[in-house]
């Protein structure tokens, strides 16, 4: 029950819905990678689409989260974090955008596939440009270990290392909620303690391993 009769101001609380919703996402593209490497051979490509999709809108709930810190500390951990997933997942943005305007990809008009600037009504259909942005579906292999891969014009996405991406992000912007009201967590250390890693040991003042 609460104790206080002030409401609850959606436009007060942009850090904490844009964690929520990265949560949810983040949530949404570990069930998608279940879903492919438990498939029958057929469903996996469809299960990648929406791996990728949901991969996006969790960027897109902890960049809500960035914009609604208060504190340099925060946005300083949250950065780290961003320039990670960027870092672990090359082509992850741009490989949404393709999936999602396959209208025009598939007829070798999308953004990606012309000089930076070129206004939408000067992309000219191309076969060849349309073809360097075709999507399939692929199995490779890293050593010993069998990994799928959405394939996304020059974007390959193991989707392994992409759903980590996302469960490290989405831990990322919880720290950075923490060190925002004063509770500071070092980086990774939620991440810890959800997956099972051994718990970094720099914790400062307020952290969970003082």
């Amino acid at each position: 029950m609460s104790t206080t009769d002030e409401p609850w101001l959606h436009t007060e609380h942009g850090a904490n819905i844009g964690h929520t919703e990265a949560s949810t996402w983040a949530r949404t593209v570990r069930l998608q990678l279940h879903r492919v490497l438990n498939g029958n051979g057929y469903t996996e490509i469809f299960d990648a689409y929406q791996l990728v999709m949901a991969l996006r809108m969790t960027l897109r709930g902890v960049e809500m989260t960035r914009r609604h810190l208060a504190t340099d500390s925060a946005r300083d951990l949250l950065d780290e974090g961003l320039a990670a997933f960027t870092a672990a997942v090359p082509g992850g943005k741009d490989a949404r955008d393709v999936i999602e305007h396959f209208d025009e990809y598939t007829q070798g008009t999308g953004r990606l596939q012309h000089p930076p600037g070129t206004k939408p009504k000067d992309r000219t259909p191309d076969d060849v440009r349309a073809e360097e942005f075709r999507i399939w579906f692929d199995w490779r292999h890293r050593e010993e270990e069998r990994r799928p891969v959405l394939v996304v014009g020059p974007y390959p996405i193991d989707l392994i290392d992409a759903a980590e991406a996302a469960n490290r992000l989405e831990c990322d912007a919880y720290e950075a909620l923490l060190t925002d009201e004063g509770r500071p967590w070092p980086r990774g250390s939620a991440y810890a303690i959800r997956f099972g890693e051994a718990v970094p040991r720099q914790a400062g003042p307020g952290g969970p391993l003082n």
